[in-house]
């Protein structure tokens, strides 16, 4: 390792932790037309620009296709039901963007499936938030390589793991550059990578070879160059799974981990690499549903089951604003892991959820409901009713929630989402698409990387 990590490895601890907080958050500089913007919303139109919704099912009763394509769901209810890939907007999403102000979409392999159907699907979203707000939507996928993609009709790449045992980390760069390539032809404009967690449990079931190394100056090394290659590239990039997912053996999609590691110890390991990445000027980073003492020992009560327990680092304001906004100086947009993940909708009703979330210092709340009917509506329309509720009671605070606006808006200024022309596509922009993401450059790089 070069001499450098190890001076890092050594300083980065005492200049992390050294000083006193002094409780207050950097400020960000808001452009004027963005303050504008978010002063003419009103509070439901504030509440929909900070959730970031699924369309990734259909309930059968709302889907005319084959039967073949039905596969079991488990509801809001616990029940399972059939349910349908979807790969165009209906009935019920269009309600949901139009009628709820929705200002950010996260799509998955179910909806890219067919190249042509999400090409118009993506374009018919924007085009409804357009006319519905003004205000273009963050279209955010889950494209790591490795085990991690959700469009397979172009190159995937090796898991980070391998390109992390290159020692190459222009590598890392070259893939971030193809991912934005690959991503912005469809009109994604957000990838949830990298992973900046350090492989250092083999028993975890869910980080494992998403990681870039078990060094931690490596995992910050190759991240941030993955990072650097998309945003050189115009796309957004977003540092999951903070404050570390990677020493936990539990999966937090069926269950909420417990790690054990002392606040000294998360210091020299964990904190690295995002720590690294937000000196390189990460525009996002994804909380982990975790329980960590070491760092919040602090105890909640969860709604849904009514025990106390310690309290998840999506819903800790000492781990998001205390750490990371205060100890660690982010001043980007905080994303929280997948609120439908059983780590937390096993424990916390959809509002509880979304209002601790936000009081903790998250600004943009991922999969806050599942929609796969229009019933499901009603459900929305009773989390915006008690998130209303807890603003005029000042459970959660008016100004946390414009503050967590203003940062998606300046977002999607920064990033060319608002200037942006949308369209639907013709027969020649489809073609254009395929042939971007057929680009022999995509395949030459795979090749060359040795799983």
């Amino acid at each position: 390792m070069k001499r450098h990590f190890y001076i890092i490895a050594l300083i980065l601890p005492i200049l992390l932790f050294s000083c006193k907080s002094t409780g207050q958050i950097a400020k960000t500089n808001f452009d004027s037309d963005v303050i504008q913007t978010v002063k003419n919303m009103n509070t439901r139109q504030k509440i929909g620009q900070v959730l970031m919704v699924n369309f990734r099912y259909c309930k059968a009763s709302e889907y005319s296709g084959p039967k073949t394509n039905l596969t079991d769901f488990e509801d809001a209810s616990g029940k399972i039901v059939k349910v349908a890939p979807l790969t165009h907007i209906n009935t019920t999403a269009q309600k949901v963007i139009q009628n709820y102000h929705i200002g950010n979409v996260i799509l998955f392999a179910e909806n890219l499936s067919d190249l042509n159907n999400a090409a118009f699907m993506i374009s018919d979203m924007q085009l409804l938030s357009k006319s519905n707000s003004d205000l273009p939507l963050i279209i955010s996928v889950d494209q790591e390589g490795g085990r991690v993609n959700r469009i397979f009709q172009t190159a995937t790449f090796p898991p980070a793991k391998t390109i992390g045992n290159t020692q190459k980390p222009e590598l890392a760069y070259a893939e971030g550059k193809y991912l934005a390539m690959q991503l912005k032809a469809l009109g994604i404009n957000l990838n949830f990578a990298p992973v900046c967690d350090v492989d250092s449990n083999p028993s975890n079931p869910v980080i494992g070879n998403r990681s870039f190394s078990s060094n931690p100056e490596t995992a910050g090394e190759f991240a941030s160059q993955l990072h650097k290659g998309m945003k050189d590239n115009k796309l957004i990039s977003c540092a999951k799974h903070f404050p570390g997912h990677g020493d936990t053996d539990v999966d937090s999609h069926v269950g909420l981990p417990l790690v054990r590691r002392s606040k000294s110890e998360w210091q020299k390991l964990e904190a690295v690499p995002f720590k690294m990445v937000i000196d390189e000027g990460i525009p996002v980073i994804m909380t982990a549903h975790i329980q960590y003492p070491g760092l919040d020992s602090s105890k909640i009560t969860a709604k849904k089951t009514g025990r106390t327990i310690i309290r998840p680092a999506t819903l800790s304001k000492k781990i998001l604003t205390g750490i990371l906004r205060e100890k660690l100086h982010y001043n980007g947009i905080i994303c929280t892991d997948a609120m439908d993940m059983k780590a937390i909708s096993n424990n916390f009703s959809e509002s509880q959820a979304v209002i601790e979330a936000l009081n903790a210092g998250a600004d943009m709340i991922c999969n806050p409901i599942s929609i796969i009917e229009q019933s499901d509506l009603a459900r929305i329309e009773k989390m915006y009713s008690e998130i209303e509720d807890a603003l005029n009671s000042g459970k959660l605070s008016k100004s946390r929630l414009d503050n967590a606006v203003l940062r998606i808006v300046q977002l999607k200024k920064d990033y060319g989402i608002l200037d942006k022309k949308y369209y639907r596509p013709t027969d020649t922009d489809l073609k254009i698409i395929r042939s971007k993401l057929e680009n022999p450059e995509f395949y030459t790089f795979k090749n060359k990387i040795k799983n």
